[in-house]
């Protein structure tokens, strides 16, 4: 029998084998789903200065993102470096479940996770088929943007795909049981509603900042085309007006409310700063110039122009 150690370093090397094989297939889903349903639909094509395109922001680059910063916060760790409080939701989450898990293994678990929060977004349902090629997802016909109504369901969608992909891949079946749950409660704290800004839940606050905030550090698209593709994504499911500048000013704004301690709120910048684009706090938080005066809400082809003319 391999000894505490042994099994230890096992276990963090079959998830992290796991969390990968995932990722490359969300990623590889999002990519499908933007080539074969979003790029081809008349309803998302957007207006620009060259004629029209579609953009999206719950697609392929926003998932790389995610867990790309996933993978950062969990590197920092070990160095001290945790403003998240991780470490102590990790024991939150051992004491009241048992599962024992270590620093490397929530990482691993948390880049799974985070690998497939979006998956709900762009599946009519939780089915997970065998195809030719390995797991195929039951495509929607336009992205379902949860930031529209208060119901988790995309949510819960994404977790139950996670889950069956996860037992796809784990031949370990007590491994499988001891993070399952914690896969499925990850995903589920990436629930978004703009005025919660705290959760007793463990690891609510890291599964928010990560998802809402540090993306835009570790994507290779910019803030504003991100932005311009989720107003496009919620133009197809809802119609309507959208305030250009204080929708842009909100991103720092929530980000203060999630973490009121400015000495902890600080830290985190620095540490998202340490991506691979460059992109610094400036270029994520502020409001350029030439949006302030849109503060009264615009037809979403009109913001989504002005987004890509910046970009």
């Amino acid at each position: 029998m391999p000894d505490d150690g042994s099994r230890g370093a096992t276990d963090v090397a079959t998830l992290r084998a796991a969390a990968l094989a995932v990722h490359r297939l969300a990623v590889d889903a999002h990519a499908r789903f933007e080539r074969d349903v979003w790029q081809v639909s008349p309803a998302a094509r957007v207006p620009t200065r060259n004629g029209s395109r579609a953009v999206s922001y719950h697609n392929e680059e926003h998932v790389r993102a995610v867990a790309a910063c996933a993978e950062a916060v969990f590197a920092a760790g070990p160095a001290g470096t945790d403003p998240f409080r991780i470490a102590h939701d990790l024991r939150r989450w051992n004491d009241g479940t048992g599962a024992a898990l270590g620093w490397e293994e929530l990482g691993w678990v948390a880049h799974l996770a985070f690998s497939c929060h979006d998956l709900g977004n762009i599946t009519a349902t939780d089915r997970v088929a065998e195809g030719p090629d390995g797991p195929e997802l039951d495509l929607r016909d336009a992205y379902d943007s949860s930031v529209l109504y208060p119901a988790p369901a995309v949510e819960v969608r994404s977790a139950k795909i996670a889950l069956a992909l996860l037992r796809g891949l784990l031949e370990d079946r007590a491994l499988e049981k001891r993070v399952a749950p914690l896969v499925r409660h990850l995903v589920l704290q990436t629930v978004f509603h703009f005025e919660q800004t705290s959760s007793p839940e463990p690891f609510w606050l890291p599964m928010q900042t990560i998802d809402m905030i540090g993306s835009y550090f570790f994507s290779a698209a910019s803030r504003v085309e991100a932005l311009a593709g989720l107003f496009a994504e919620m133009r197809v499911q809802k119609p309507g007006r959208i305030p250009v500048a204080p929708f842009l000013a909100s991103l720092g704004q929530r980000f203060a409310r999630l973490l009121p301690d400015e000495a902890e709120r600080e830290a985190v910048p620095e540490l998202f700063e340490r991506n691979p684009a460059g992109r610094t706090r400036e270029e994520v938080f502020g409001v350029p110039e030439r949006f302030a005066r849109f503060t009264e809400p615009v037809p979403y082809e009109d913001a989504i122009a002005l987004l890509l003319e910046a970009g």
